[in-house]
């Protein structure tokens, strides 16, 4: 995955996470999840992302969200989440407002 990438997801990232915890919501693993599927789809719609890149960006986005918990999730566990939320179709831009609205 192209660092340019890494730049955008990890930028939108820290954006959603800040309006999240700033707002109330806090950011457990249930608004992260999903936060995560929703922008990995909105990407892959726009053409940022490549479905084949998807699950990297997957995998990258819950290294961000694991480092702020300390690293308690597992490589293993990791693995499986990205896979999920890969393979998940959802988009709800209602979710993405905070940081493309």
């Amino acid at each position: 995955m192209e660092n340019k990438l890494k730049e955008i997801l990890k930028s939108d990232f820290e954006k959603y996470m800040r309006f999240a915890v700033h707002s109330g919501a806090g950011f457990g693993f249930d608004i992260f999840g999903e936060y995560a599927v929703s922008v990995l789809n909105f990407y892959v719609g726009s053409a940022i992302l490549t479905y084949e890149n998807k699950l990297e960006a997957s995998l990258y986005l819950l290294e961000l969200y694991n480092k702020g918990l300390g690293g308690i999730i597992t490589d293993e566990d990791r693995e499986e989440l990205a896979r999920v939320f890969a393979q998940d179709p959802t988009l709800d831009y209602g979710v993405l407002k905070p940081i493309f609205g």
